[in-house]
């Protein structure tokens, strides 16, 4: 992946604090916001319904580059909104850069 210079700083510091590589760095990120959506999907589904749905637990993910580009593979929850994800690290990626 392509980040902005200050953001792949800030990546590389993280994982090397962590004793990781960015690569499993960035999946771990990703990983997390899709649990915290999953969640809130969930609860929103909760409040709006006396009935509870089961969201199945997302399967590892594998990771590997394909002609330089980092790519995961994994089981998205039903109701994840890719674009609602991409708007929301674009908005943090500014927000990075603006601090």
């Amino acid at each position: 992946m392509n980040f902005p210079p200050q953001l792949q700083q800030k990546i590389e510091k993280w994982a090397s604090s962590q004793g990781i590589s960015t690569e499993q760095f960035v999946l771990q990120a990703i990983a997390e916001k899709i649990d915290t959506l999953s969640q809130q999907a969930t609860e929103q589904h909760t409040q709006q319904n006396s009935e509870i749905t089961n969201i199945l637990p997302l399967n590892q993910p594998n990771i590997y580059r394909k002609e330089g580009i980092l790519v995961v593979e994994a089981e998205l929850p039903e109701n994840f909104d890719v674009n609602a994800f991409i708007d929301e690290l674009r908005e943090e990626r500014i927000q990075d850069q603006i601090t």
